[in-house]
């Protein structure tokens, strides 16, 4: 992995006096940084979402979050417990370093685990306005799904670096649900501190805003995102709540076939 003083060293920005107009370098590495940022084997807390449409109703949901990077797999987690109208519905997605992702569904009504096409990461989970793929991705870039570039400097946010990323292909943009976007990245924390996506059409689409990080388990952790839907005024703020460290957590709470059986006993 490149480190943060590498990638800084990467950043330079060049002069003038030099190059005749200043321009940043070195995208792919940035965007190797943020896929590469650094998880822990094990990390645990109750997840809260609040739901607002354009009319500003507002609806509530809770989950326990389960989350575990080891043997070049991330996995997913995610067992809803309120309101009781989703309640025991379960999320589970492994992001696999070296072969296809995978992820699964329980849905109490059909009372039966079901596996999601990889190509169905660009739906909306659950009517929030995050897709599959957002959730499994954890504010990283798929470094075969995107063509990078850096913009300027980010005027509004001192002087974060704007990744940019174009959908490589039109049926990877179709897949994703998105053509391209535009990204604010802290290097300290290497998670972007705004993403704006647009559409497959080119059109704006839906900003994505971190806004608290802390360290959980020596790395560092987003407590809390807002994502808002700029064709439908549609939006979900996600907080976590009792976020903690669960160091050598039992992987087998990971299986697709125990999602129905409600929530797993996590020690820690």
């Amino acid at each position: 992995m490149l480190s943060r003083n590498a990638i800084a060293l990467c950043l330079v920005w060049l002069t003038p006096g030099l190059a005749g107009a200043q321009e940043p370098i070195n995208a792919n590495d940035l965007a190797k940084l943020v896929a590469e940022r650094a998880a822990n084997e094990g990390r645990v807390g109750t997840m809260h979402f609040r739901l607002e449409n354009s009319s500003s109703r507002v609806r509530e949901r809770e989950a326990l979050m389960i989350h575990s990077e080891k043997d070049d797999t991330e996995r997913i987690a995610i067992y809803f417990t309120e309101p009781a109208m989703i309640e025991d519905t379960a999320f589970l997605s492994f992001n696999h370093a070296a072969a296809e992702d995978e992820n699964w569904l329980y849905l109490p009504a059909t009372d039966r685990v079901r596996r999601l096409p990889a190509s169905d990461r660009g739906d909306y989970f659950l009517g929030t306005d995050l897709t599959y793929g957002d959730i499994k991705d954890n504010f990283k870039f798929g470094l075969d799904d995107w063509d990078f570039a850096i913009e300027a400097h980010d005027a509004e946010n001192g002087s974060l670096p704007i990744l940019t990323g174009q959908a490589r292909t039109p049926e990877i943009g179709a897949e994703m649900g998105y053509g391209s976007f535009r990204a604010g990245i802290d290097l300290e924390t290497a998670f972007p501190v705004w993403i704006d996506y647009t559409d497959t059409d080119g059109e704006p689409l839906k900003r994505v805003e971190v806004l608290e990080i802390e360290i959980i388990g020596g790395v560092h952790t987003a407590l809390a995102f807002t994502a808002t839907n700029q064709q439908t005024g549609h939006s979900t703020a996600v907080s976590f709540t009792g976020m903690h460290h669960v160091p050598q957590l039992d992987q087998s709470i990971f299986d697709p076939e125990t999602l129905a059986y409600g929530i797993p006993d996590v020690d820690g």
